[in-house]
């Protein structure tokens, strides 16, 4: 008889078990559906991806750069410059390194960082990257460093001519 109470009780946590894991899937699925509609709404541009260590890619999120046909890593980058310094850099990521780099384009600039994704042997399995339009952030800093620089050059002629004037 308390071989079947025993029985009962493991099915019966086994039960609960299974529900807790849906539940969390359940969790999941919606944490996962927001976390899209964060990226796709979030104001400065970012995409999130993940390839393979064969170069596949896994998954695209986001709203940073468009590439709406791609499969592999060389399909990821449309734009040239972009494309080549994107692969490389993968490939540092690939070797087990972190890494973050500015890539431009003709019209944008992201900030991109890498990051190598391990497997349970600790394995490299391939690389997650993020990336952000950073094209207005770019923008601002190019006109404040104009800016100082007009400033510098206009304190240094107010300089000059006071030492003139005082002469």
């Amino acid at each position: 008889m308390s071989s079947k109470k025993s029985k009962t009780a493991g099915m019966t946590k086994l039960y609960e078990l299974v529900n807790k894991l849906s539940d969390r899937d359940a969790q999941l699925k919606k944490d996962m559906n927001l976390f899209e509609e964060f990226f796709e709404t979030f104001p400065i541009p970012v995409t999130m991806w993940s390839i393979s260590s064969e170069r596949t890619l896994l998954s695209k999120r986001g709203n940073g750069f468009v590439c709406h046909k791609a499969s592999c890593l060389d399909d990821l980058f449309i734009c040239p410059e972009v494309k080549e310094l994107s692969i490389e850099k993968h490939q540092e990521a690939l070797q087990g390194q972190k890494v973050d780099y500015f890539a431009k384009s003709d019209t944008n600039v992201y900030y991109v960082k890498l990051l190598p994704r391990y497997d349970d042997n600790k394995e490299i399995c391939g690389v997650t990257g993020v990336s952000w339009d950073v094209t207005a952030n770019a923008i601002i800093l190019s006109c404040l460093e104009d800016i100082c620089e007009s400033t510098e050059n206009k304190v240094g002629l107010y300089k000059e001519i006071n030492s003139k004037a005082k002469k």
